[in-house]
């Protein structure tokens, strides 16, 4: 239990406050803009999360359990490496078309805005916190991620207070990825970036991570999608309300990654079954009721100390998201523990699938009832299915009793 807590602290202190902070730097943003910008940077942070669920590539869902379960060093190396040659690849081809994308849902005077806002979340597919991960060491994160990050963000909130042009936010952001990443390769290889892999080692990256892209792309399109969606069926200041909930409930699963991350190196040290298993689960529970209430009983009062009296989400805007949050937070640790390192990565993806399905038919009926409060409650609907689907395909792999193939295997179904 003291190495559980140890994890628990590492990956829940400085990593986790680092990525709730930026909530207090937006408090300064909104202030300092007009709702329309406050829309336009909502859409592009919503529209460019999708472009990096693409740039990523699957690896936060693979990549930290072949990290875990590699033998040697020069192996993990060669697996980072392999996986930071295909997401810049995957950067330079989806960030214009999700930046032209972001552009076209902003109004035009914040076109611009938007899709700079979008190129800087796309530019963070390029992360190593899953690398950090499967080693089981939060101190990597703090130092290659969170720092460069926080700085960069801190100096561009204060750049929009000086001088109320939002578009220096987003543009510190990217600066700041840029510097994180020469830091931890210089650290790593000894140079600024990786040495280029050779075809077999990028042929084999992809077949890796193949599994776990179409899990992260459906995972993606289903958390994205409230604050577009938002911009067909409200006016400039529905949509800016609902982004001040999406908000709220983005920064929040931070809580439920940062857990699963602090738990799966020491699970998966357990092997593939355990009563570790079972604390994990047990913990993600405890969260995602928690988080959930918390949501439904102060994202108003948060938002309007956050974002400002204009821009404060009514409650009925967070009760959708909250129980998306509970819905989350309890299928993390069945992905993450149980169903990818089996091999099961496949049946985690057809599970998402048939929950955007689910969550799709339920929009229409939910936003013609509900109006913009509709949306989260759809989004609900759509995690609600996966994570009952991750669950049913958890129990019937203990009770067959098949461990399947381990990850990194070429069977992944």
């Amino acid at each position: 239990m003291r190495s559980l807590s140890a994890r628990l602290f590492g990956f829940g202190s400085l990593p986790l406050l680092a990525s709730l902070a930026p909530l207090l730097l937006l408090g300064i943003v909104t202030r300092s803009c007009s709702i329309e910008q406050w829309a336009a940077l909502s859409v592009g942070q919503a529209v460019g999360s999708f472009a990096t669920s693409a740039v990523m590539f699957g690896w936060q869902v693979v990549g930290p359990p072949a990290i875990a379960l590699a033998k040697t060093e020069e192996i993990r190396a060669g697996v980072y490496a392999s996986s930071w040659w295909m997401r810049l690849l995957l950067l330079i081809l989806v960030t214009p078309c999700s930046a032209i994308l972001a552009a076209a849902l902003s109004p035009p005077e914040t076109a611009a805005l938007a899709a700079i806002m979008c190129a800087s979340a796309a530019l963070s597919g390029l992360s190593m916190t899953w690398y950090a991960i499967g080693l089981g060491r939060p101190g990597l994160i703090t130092a290659y991620e969170v720092l460069p990050r926080l700085s960069s963000l801190a100096i561009g909130a204060a750049m929009v207070a000086v001088t109320c042009r939002a578009i220096w936010y987003p543009a510190c952001a990217i600066l700041g990825v840029v510097v994180a990443q020469i830091l931890f390769h210089r650290s790593l290889f000894s140079r600024f970036f990786p040495a280029p892999p050779g075809r077999e080692a990028l042929r084999s990256a992809a077949r890796l991570s193949v599994p776990g892209a179409g899990v992260i792309l459906i995972a993606g399109a289903r958390s994205a999608a409230p604050v577009p969606a938002a911009t067909f069926v409200g006016d400039a200041g529905q949509v800016a309300l609902l982004s001040s909930a999406d908000r709220l409930y983005r920064y929040g699963l931070f809580s439920a990654s940062a857990l699963g991350d602090a738990l799966q190196n020491w699970v998966l040290e357990d092997a593939l079954r355990g009563r570790r298993h079972a604390i994990a689960v047990g913990l993600h529970i405890v969260l995602g009721v928690v988080g959930g209430l918390l949501l439904i009983w102060a994202g108003p009062l948060a938002s309007r100390l956050l974002f400002g009296d204009h821009l404060e989400a009514p409650v009925t805007m967070f009760i959708g998201y909250a129980a998306a949050f509970f819905f989350v937070s309890v299928g993390t640790p069945i992905v993450r523990n149980v169903l990818v390192p089996r091999g099961r990565t496949r049946v985690v993806l057809v599970c998402d699938m048939i929950g955007l399905s689910c969550g799709a038919a339920a929009a229409l009926p939910m936003i013609e009832k509900f109006g913009c409060a509709g949306i989260p409650l759809a989004l609900a609907v759509a995690e609600g299915v996966a994570a009952s689907g991750y669950v049913l395909m958890a129990l019937r792999a203990r009770r067959v009793g098949a461990d399947g193939d381990p990850i990194g295997s070429t069977t992944t179904s």
